[in-house]
């Protein structure tokens, strides 16, 4: 199994490349190293979780208006 760590810098690699988006770069680490994306939750650093969030929120997949209480970071704290 992959750790934290090594997810990170993983993704964190294909970022620098600039030719994925934070998603597309978990879904393609998830897949060199045969993890199922929903189980990457315990794998996600704080910076990864904070650039998913900007690129979930530009991309309009989540709602940020002020009667939303739902966070992508809200999801990983449950």
């Amino acid at each position: 199994m992959i750790s934290k760590k090594e997810f990170t810098e993983q993704v964190e690699k294909l970022l620098r490349g600039g030719k994925a988006g934070v998603m597309d770069s978990i879904v393609k680490v998830c897949e060199n190293n045969n993890i199922e994306p929903e189980s990457t939750k315990r794998l996600l650093s704080d910076p990864l979780k904070q650039k998913l969030q900007a690129e979930a929120q530009s991309l309009k997949l989540i709602n940020r208006s002020n009667g939303s209480q739902a966070t992508i970071t809200s999801f990983f704290t449950k």
